[in-house]
C-alpha cells in the first residue's frame, strides 16, 4: 500500500505522508480592534540553510505589515517577527507560510485574526441623503458587434487618405558614367596641374602617375592591375592580348613596361630622373592609354555587329540600378478586398453564428445567459456554470490502479473568453494510511506550473468548509502563451482543493487577470460548489 502511495504522489501530486513540522507559529493575541496590532512570529527549529519566503497575508489584503523586524538568532532556533494591523473588521486568515531548509520545504499552520470596529454614537453621527442609482457602465464587449462593420469603414477611409495624400514617386534621373579613358585624361590632366615636379616630389608623380594607367587597365581591360606586381602585369596583359586578339601592339605593351619599371626606380630604388625623363615618361603614359582605348573601341564595335547590340545603349546605362516595380500595393489591394469582402458579408449576424459555433460566449455573456446547474465525478462535486462541463477521457496508469477506484476529469473553455473550469475527482479503493492536503495542494500546483511551463506566482491559501468537509482554497497568479493571441499574458488562478484518506476532489477556474466580468463568473462558479462525499 506504501508503494502505491508513492505511485499516487508521482502521478497527481496530492497525497504525502504525515512528517513532523519544524516550523510553527505564534501570535501574541488573535483579537484586536481596528488599528491595533498583533506581533506574528514564525520559529524554526533549525540554524542553518534556512530561507524565509516573503510573508502571505490574506486574501482579501485587509491585514497590513507595520514592521518586518529581522530574524532572530536564539540558542537552537530561529525566530522571524512581524507586526500587523488592520484597518477593516472581520475575520481574516494569515494563510500557510513556506520556509525552506535544506533545500526542503516546510510550511507553517495558518492563523485567523478577528479584527473588531470601534463602537460609534449614531446620535452624534451627521446623516448624509441617499445617492442615486448609477448606470452600470458600458464594457467593451457591448460595442463588438459594432466592431465588425467599423473595421471595415476604417480601412477604406485609410485606404483614401492614402491615395489622396501619398507622395509621387519621382523617376530616378539616369546616372551619368564616365568612360574609363575620360577618367584617366582627366586625372592626368589633374596631376599635371599639381607642379609635383617642381616640388621635387617625384616619388609622389611617378606612384600617382602609374596608378593611373593601372587603374585604367583594370577598368577597361578587366585585368588586375593594381594589386599586381610590373613583371606579373606586363606578362598577364600580353598573354591576354594574344589570348583574346585584342589588339594592342607590342609596343604599347614595351613602353607599359618601360613606364612601371622606371616608377619601380624611383619608389624602391631612390633613382632622380631627371625632368626630361620624367615628361618622356609622362608622354608614353598618354600614348598608352590612347592606343589601347583604340584597341579595345576596335574590339568591342567588332563584336557588337557580331552580337547586334547596341553601343549607345550598353554605354547609357552601365552600373544604372535596377528599379523593382512596386508590387505591394498590388498584394495590399487584394488582401484589403478580401478582408471588406468577409467582413461585410460577416455582419453582425454572421459574428453571431461563428461566436456561437466556434468561439465561445464572452464573460460578460456569460453573467446574463442561462446557467447549468450539474453533479461531476465519483464523490461529485455540484456546482453553477455558463454550459455544461464536458468529460475528458484519461487513462491511468498501471501502477495507481490498484489504488484509485475512479478519477474523472471535466472541462469548460473558451478562447475568446480566455475562461477555463476544471473538476477533477479521485476516488480511492480500499483508502490510503494518512493524507496531507498541505502537500496536495503543493503537488496541483507543481502539476500546473508543469503544464503551463511557467512560474505561479502571488500564492494565498486559507481553510474552507463546504458541507462539513474541510479544504482548501489557493489564488494564484501565473504567466502563459494565450492561445488567441499569441503572447504571454497574466492570468488569475483559483483552486478549491478537498481531501482524505477516501476521496480527493478539485475545482479550478482561471482567466485573465484584467478580466473583471471574468472575476464576477468566476466568483459565481466558486460561490455555487457543493461537495458529496
Amino acid at each position: 500500500m506504501k508503494k502505491n502511495i508513492v505511485y499516487i504522489l508521482f502521478f497527481i501530486g496530492f497525497i504525502s505522508i504525515a512528517q513532523q513540522n519544524p516550523v510553527t507559529i505564534e501570535a501574541d493575541t488573535t483579537s484586536i480592534r481596528i488599528g491595533e496590532q498583533i506581533q506574528y512570529k514564525i520559529s524554526v527549529n533549525e540554524l542553518k540553510n534556512v530561507l524565509f519566503s516573503k510573508l502571505q497575508l490574506d486574501s482579501l489584503g485587509m491585514v497590513e505589515v507595520v514592521e518586518d523586524i529581522p530574524v532572530d538568532t536564539l540558542k537552537n532556533r530561529l525566530e522571524k517577527r512581524f507586526l500587523l494591523t488592520s484597518f477593516d473588521s472581520g475575520q481574516y486568515v494569515i494563510p500557510q507560510q513556506t520556509i525552506q531548509i535544506n533545500n526542503q520545504k516546510y510550511s507553517t499552520d495558518s492563523l485567523l485574526i478577528n479584527v473588531v470596529s470601534v463602537k460609534v454614537d449614531t446620535t452624534k453621527q451627521k446623516m448624509f441623503e441617499i445617492k442615486s442609482i448609477k448606470r452600470e457602465p458600458k464594457v467593451f464587449d457591448d460595442y463588438k458587434p459594432l466592431m465588425w462593420w467599423l473595421i471595415p469603414i476604417f480601412i477604406l477611409i485609410v485606404l483614401a487618405l492614402y491615395l489622396i495624400f501619398r507622395k509621387k514617386v519621382k523617376p530616378l534621373k539616369p546616372k551619368v558614367v564616365i568612360a574609363p579613358i575620360q577618367e584617366a585624361m582627366q586625372r592626368l590632366k589633374e596631376l599635371d596641374e599639381k607642379d609635383l615636379v617642381q616640388q621635387n616630389k617625384i616619388k609622389i608623380y611617378y606612384s600617382e602617375l602609374t596608378d593611373i594607367v593601372r587603374t585604367y587597365i583594370e577598368k577597361d581591360i578587366k585585368i588586375p592591375a593594381l594589386e599586381s606586381t610590373t613583371n606579373e602585369l606586363v606578362e598577364t596583359i600580353s598573354d591576354f592580348n594574344e589570348s583574346s586578339d585584342l589588339g594592342i601592339s607590342k609596343e604599347t605593351i614595351k613602353n607599359l613596361s618601360k613606364v612601371l619599371e622606371s616608377a619601380d626606380l624611383v619608389k624602391f630604388a631612390k633613382s632622380k630622373p631627371i625632368v626630361e625623363e620624367i615628361k618622356g615618361d609622362r608622354s608614353l603614359v598618354e600614348d598608352i592609354l590612347n592606343n589601347t582605348q583604340t584597341a579595345v573601341d576596335i574590339k568591342r564595335k567588332e563584336k557588337q555587329a557580331a552580337t547586334g547590340e547596341n553601343n549607345q545603349t550598353s554605354e547609357a546605362f552601365t552600373n544604372q540600378p535596377v528599379k523593382k516595380k512596386n508590387t505591394w500595393f498590388k498584394y495590399f489591394l487584394i488582401i484589403l478586398a478580401i478582408v471588406v469582402i468577409g467582413l461585410g458579408t460577416l455582419g453582425y449576424f454572421g459574428y453571431k453564428y461563428v461566436k456561437q459555433n466556434y468561439i465561445g460566449a464572452s464573460t460578460t455573456e456569460m453573467l446574463s445567459k442561462q446557467w447549468y446547474t450539474s453533479s461531476y465525478g465519483n464523490p461529485s462535486i455540484t456546482l453553477e456554470s455558463p454550459e455544461i462541463l464536458e468529460a475528458k477521457s484519461f487513462q491511468l496508469p498501471e501502477n495507481v490502479s490498484t489504488v484509485i477506484g475512479d478519477f474523472s476529469l471535466y472541462t469548460y473553455g473558451s478562447l475568446a473568453s480566455d475562461f477555463n473550469i476544471a473538476v477533477t475527482t479521485t476516488n480511492f479503493i480500499s483508502g490510503v494510511e494518512s493524507f496531507d492536503i498541505e502537500a496536495g495542494v503543493e503537488g496541483a500546483l507543481a502539476e500546473i506550473e508543469q503544464r503551463i511551463n511557467s512560474k505561479i506566482t502571488n500564492i494565498k491559501k486559507q481553510p474552507i468548509t463546504i458541507n462539513g468537509i474541510d479544504g482548501v482554497k489557493v489564488t494564484a497568479n501565473f504567466k502563459a502563451e494565450n492561445q488567441l493571441v499569441q503572447k504571454k499574458m497574466e492570468y488569475s488562478l483559483t483552486i478549491l482543493f478537498f481531501g482524505d484518506t477516501k476521496a480527493m476532489q478539485q475545482v479550478l477556474v482561471a482567466h485573465l487577470a484584467k478580466d473583471k466580468a471574468a472575476s464576477e463568473v468566476k466568483e459565481r462558479v466558486i460561490n455555487s460548489v457543493y461537495i458529496n462525499r
